[in-house]
């Protein structure tokens, strides 16, 4: 009989974090990347990678906010043990940057990201370009809020834009030095 060899390949579900009140609540964005986080767990359990640290737009709390969504989706049923350590970013670049050691701490060679239907097109850039060897999946969790207000966070991804492109070209730059 022949041996049959395939490569393992480990994934982990990383939730791209969100603001939260000075109470530490989610609000409706966080929740809704937490809630969507959790429906994939359900179709295909992973580790989980939660993102967020401090930062004046987000969580001025004494927690990080990647611990705040880890506790709301423990309290949704994703047992403790599935989680990694939370990458404490404090934007998206660094949500690529800090989860990458993470990650190859578990040798996870590829990852579904979860954030809002508006981020997610910057999210999959940045990933892409700073975890180029990571095998990404997308998944949008839908923004509970109004017309107007999604399409100012739409508005604000389009002006960032230009900033993450930047990031990325600088990032490379600086793996290509390193490479020589």
């Amino acid at each position: 009989m022949k041996a049959v060899t395939s490569s393992v390949i480990k994934t982990a579900i990383i939730v791209l974090g969100g603001p939260n009140n000075n109470d530490g609540s989610l609000s409706l964005i966080a929740k809704s990347r937490c809630e969507q986080a959790y429906q994939t767990y359900l179709k295909m359990p992973a580790k989980i990678l939660c993102t967020g640290g401090f930062g004046a737009h987000f969580n001025t709390t004494n927690h990080a906010h990647g611990e705040y969504t880890k506790r709301y989706l423990i309290e949704l049923g994703i047992p403790e043990s599935a989680f990694l350590p939370v990458a404490l970013s404090r934007f998206t670049f660094e949500d690529a940057l800090l989860t990458k050691p993470l990650l190859a701490a578990e040798n996870i060679t590829a990852a579904t990201l979860v954030s809002s239907e508006f981020h997610i097109a910057r999210v999959h850039y940045v990933f892409s370009h700073v975890q180029p060897n990571l095998e990404l999946t997308l998944v949008s969790a839908k923004t509970p809020l109004s017309e107007i207000k999604l399409a100012q966070l739409h508005a604000h991804e389009r002006a960032v834009m230009p900033r993450e492109v930047k990031n990325v070209q600088q990032f490379i730059a600086l793996q290509s030095q390193k490479s020589r």
